[in-house]
């Protein structure tokens, strides 16, 4: 994802695999302006819904998309909605995802 973000908005992304890695680099995931999650993250390990709330328990101020192949029905994506998050279905093409991360940074100050 940095290899599209970066370029085409002119950001520094910081990529983490699994939610562990979100209390090593809870400093910089904090002051992030926007949170792109995932669901799923693979078998046995916390899932994007435990990054979500990582995240919401410890404030944080930015926006949070989801990127997902659950339906929004799936109550856990619900819940994420809700509470404010963003939900772009998989697959997802380049142009709607630097567009989707534009707007969130646009309204985030």
């Amino acid at each position: 994802m940095p290899v599209l973000l970066e370029p085409a908005l002119g950001v520094e992304c910081i990529c983490l695999c699994h939610v562990a890695e979100f209390e090593k680099r809870a400093r910089d995931v904090l002051r992030a302006k926007i949170a792109i999650l995932d669901i799923n993250l693979g078998p046995n390990v916390p899932d994007g819904i435990d990054a979500f709330n990582w995240l919401m328990d410890r404030r944080f101020r930015g926006k949070i998309l989801f990127l997902t192949g659950h339906a929004r029905t799936n109550p856990q994506v619900a819940s994420a909605v809700k509470k404010g998050a963003e939900i772009l279905e998989k697959p997802v093409q380049p142009d709607k995802l630097i567009a989707a991360v534009k707007r969130s940074l646009d309204n985030v100050p």
